[in-house]
């Protein structure tokens, strides 16, 4: 048996990311060049593990765009199969998810299977109910399975899965099914650490007999492993930390049973298929990191993100698609973090890269104070105010507009300090502050 199928997961239709309603299209683009793609090479089927939408409750332009790209493969005759994923699952008392609704179109399969003390039924998918656990393709030689998200109850629904594969194997061989693919929404613990809660590695394992492919979503960066699971990754940016992984898309992927040899990669461990990953065509992501170590007064920070502008910049002038921009600021600032003007900073990038949608994040960290010598106790009232002089001075030190009067300026800032505890009048306190600030700065 020869089949090749195209298997994407986490599309997001409907995600206007940052209030931007072009981003909204993009997504929707990256799903419509991937059923392209799919129409024309043609495959034999396409399977979609879950996050088709981005949420459960879609607007209609949302609906619309999905259509747009399903129909194009309704129309050639081509099954997608589908499951639900944590985006897009209904609530049971919504009664019909958006996902059934495209199900009754006959734009899907969406495999639901009956859950019995925590695993699933292995029963065919039947249309009148929209309920099962699979398929069977190429005249019932190739089953395709799928188990939607189940969140905290997916280790004990895998597991439930495993045995009762196990158990149908020795029937679905006297069937003549010759090659089994499973579609499921979650991940591998670990895969991205800040993602907690998935599976093991050796949860998986029992699955590993039972399959010849597993097809993932859920985690938006790509990976695979041993020639049997395989996760594309998003075919949009969702994420900004997502714009690190360069090699999102999907997987076209290409079968024989009857001679693997054609198709496998000797150096993989695939049995009967061989897995091609491809880059979904997508708007840039510029994501930077800008370090503000050794910088003692806003226009040096400035100056280092013109510079990393004019280096980086000219790589997405090329016509194609404006980018998107996300400059983080990090490590530790010397200098007071009011200063700091953000918006001049996504000025001086939007000058440079004319970006779609550009922000300047703060994630600096304030610089602790540590008295000079370490000779002060904090907890000894009688010295609380030569610490607070020191204090003052420190921080007043660390901007080198107030650095030639470090002194006077700490002066200033025990001063204020004793007028807002007395409850002075505003207008007083700040025609003070206004008189020292001609006095030291000369305007």
């Amino acid at each position: 048996m020869r089949a090749s199928f195209i298997h994407i997961a986490d599309t997001h239709l409907g995600y206007e990311q940052y209030g931007v309603r072009e981003r909204f299209n993009d997504f929707s683009r990256a799903f419509w060049d991937i059923m392209d793609e799919a129409a024309h090479r043609p495959v034999d089927f396409v399977v979609i593990a879950g996050d088709l939408f981005n949420k459960r409750a879609i607007d209609a332009l949302t609906l619309i765009h999905a259509i747009e790209g399903l129909k194009k493969l309704k129309e050639k005759h081509i099954p997608v199969i589908a499951i639900e994923g944590n985006h897009d699952r209904s609530y049971y008392r919504d009664g019909i998810s958006w996902l059934q609704f495209l199900c009754h179109q006959e734009y899907l399969t969406l495999l639901a299977p009956i859950m019995r003390d925590g695993a699933p039924v292995l029963n065919y998918w039947q249309p009148g109910t929209m309920r099962g656990s699979h398929i069977d393709l190429h005249d019932g030689r190739l089953r395709v399975y799928g188990l939607p998200w189940q969140g905290a109850a997916t280790s004990r629904s895998m597991e439930g899965l495993a045995g009762a594969l196990a158990a149908a194997r020795a029937g679905e061989d006297a069937e003549g099914v010759e090659y089994r693919l499973l579609i499921m929404h979650t991940g591998i613990e670990g895969i991205v650490p800040r993602v907690q809660g998935l599976p093991t590695m050796s949860q998986f394992q029992p699955l590993r007999t039972c399959v010849d492919y597993l097809a993932l979503g859920h985690v938006h960066k790509p990976y695979e492993f041993d020639g049997w699971i395989y996760n594309p990754g998003s075919t949009e940016t969702w994420g900004a930390e997502e714009a690190a992984w360069e090699d999102r898309g999907y997987y076209f992927v290409e079968i024989d049973t009857g001679e693997p040899e054609k198709v496998i990669d000797p150096n993989k461990m695939a049995r009967y298929h061989h897995a091609t990953h491809l880059v979904s065509k997508r708007r840039p992501f510029v994501r930077h990191e800008l370090r503000v170590d050794g910088l003692n007064e806003p226009n040096a920070l400035y100056a280092r993100l013109e510079d990393y502008c004019q280096r980086e910049a000219y790589k997405h002038q090329d016509g194609s698609l404006r980018p998107l921009v996300q400059i983080q600021l990090i490590g530790t600032l010397n200098f007071d973090a009011g200063s700091l003007d953000l918006p001049h900073m996504e000025e001086i990038v939007t000058n440079h890269f004319r970006p779609l949608y550009v922000r300047v994040d703060n994630n600096t960290n304030d610089q602790d104070y540590i008295p000079e010598g370490g000779d002060i106790d904090g907890r000894d009232r009688s010295a609380w105010h030569e610490l607070e002089r020191r204090i003052f001075e420190d921080l007043v030190s660390r901007d080198n507009r107030y650095l030639p009067a470090k002194e006077q300026w700490s002066t200033v800032l025990a001063d204020l300090k004793k007028m807002a505890l007395d409850k002075d009048d505003p207008t007083t306190i700040a025609q003070f502050l206004r008189d020292k600030r001609t006095e030291l700065l000369g305007k």
